[in-house]
């Protein structure tokens, strides 16, 4: 846990020597807003399916259709952990920029690969894009089971596959 805050508040050092790393970290950072911007689209289809289950009297009002079941969770859930999928891309993308940046920038591959500590060049590649993969995890689960709970509070209980 001591790493993970040390990562967070000077991440230059988990980077290679001399690295901007503002415009790598904007441009994740707006990858993980637009893929959780884009998964709120869940709520209109969850309404949709809600709305299936129903008729309208127009006495009575709104009224469930008798014997029928909701779309399942995990079909309505389905395509929206693929809108992560540009970020991931990009960290993976990013990892290997970082290790060319010591032939190109630094022109210290050499040197770096004559490390006592072999595990140094490879760290400073990939620690802080697998932080931005971890984060962006944590937000689909947190996504996941939101739109979970959402689902479960909307959609009748007698109405839910499986029950």
């Amino acid at each position: 846990m001591a790493i993970l805050g040390k990562m967070l508040r000077s991440p230059g050092e988990f980077l290679p020597p001399g690295y901007e790393f503002t415009e790598e970290r904007n441009v994740a950072g707006c990858l993980l807003g637009l893929g959780m911007a884009l998964s709120l689209h869940f709520f209109v289809s969850l309404r949709e399916a809600v709305e299936e289950l129903y008729y309208m009297d127009r006495i009575r009002g709104r009224i469930p259709k008798p014997g029928v079941t909701a779309v399942p969770f995990l079909e309505l859930v389905w395509g929206y952990a693929g809108l992560f999928l540009p970020l991931y891309l990009f960290l993976a993308g990013m990892m290997v920029y970082h290790y060319l940046y010591y032939y190109r920038e630094t022109k210290s591959i050499y040197l770096m690969r004559r490390l006592p500590l072999r595990g140094v060049l490879w760290k400073s590649c990939v620690q802080i894009p697998l932080l931005g993969m971890g984060a962006g995890a944590v937000a689909m689960l947190m996504l996941f089971l939101l739109y979970y709970g959402s689902y479960l509070l909307l959609v009748p209980a007698e109405a839910i596959p499986g029950f």
